[in-house]
């Protein structure tokens, strides 16, 4: 499998939601982005370790991550695989044998990473897929329709077609109607 390594670039918050926000990664050359939708908990963790907070020396994460380390030493590394419903799959992977490899939410694995220096990637066909050219003076950020949340859909199907986007809001119907088939097998 090829895999393409990614570098965590920024946090955003999403326009009209104070519930979730945007983690920002690239790749090496810094050509390609992609986006990943976490909760505002979540946004709030990152955020701390990017001030290099000292406070987090005792947090969970670096516990955990300590602990971690002390087993399995540099061998770890996060790989997103794949979009399931809406959310990025990612896994927690190790070099050893003996380790088998756990799957853990998007965001959490970038806080991981951010945490404990732990490389992360995505599979390289998948980044194709899901990533757009990265401007690093965009005012905004563009989010794949599979990556957005059921609610959020919703909502964006709403404003579409309250706006007369028919393209737009045929578009997002579509996602959710291949959702409900893809939850009812």
């Amino acid at each position: 499998m090829r895999k393409t390594k990614l570098i965590f670039k920024g946090v955003s918050d999403i326009v009209g939601t104070s519930q979730l926000a945007v983690l920002v990664l690239t790749d090496e050359k810094e050509n390609r982005q992609i986006s990943i939708v976490c909760d505002k908990a979540q946004a709030v963790q990152i955020e701390l370790r990017l001030r290099a907070d000292k406070i987090t020396s005792n947090f969970l994460p670096e516990v955990l991550y300590r602990l971690l380390s002390k087993l399995m030493g540099a061998n770890m590394e996060i790989l997103i695989t794949d979009v399931d419903n809406g959310q990025y799959k990612a896994v927690l992977c190790s070099r050893l044998d003996w380790v088998e490899p756990m799957l853990i939410r998007a965001g959490d694995a970038i806080l991981l990473s951010l945490v404990g220096d732990v490389p992360i990637y995505i599979e390289s066909g998948l980044m194709m897929r899901q990533s757009v050219t990265y401007n690093e003076n965009a005012r905004g950020v563009a989010l794949p329709v599979n990556t957005i949340s059921d609610e959020m859909l919703q909502t964006a199907l709403d404003k579409a077609i309250n706006d007369e986007n028919y393209e737009l809001a045929s578009r997002l119907r579509d996602e959710i109607n291949h959702r409900k088939i893809s939850n009812s097998d």
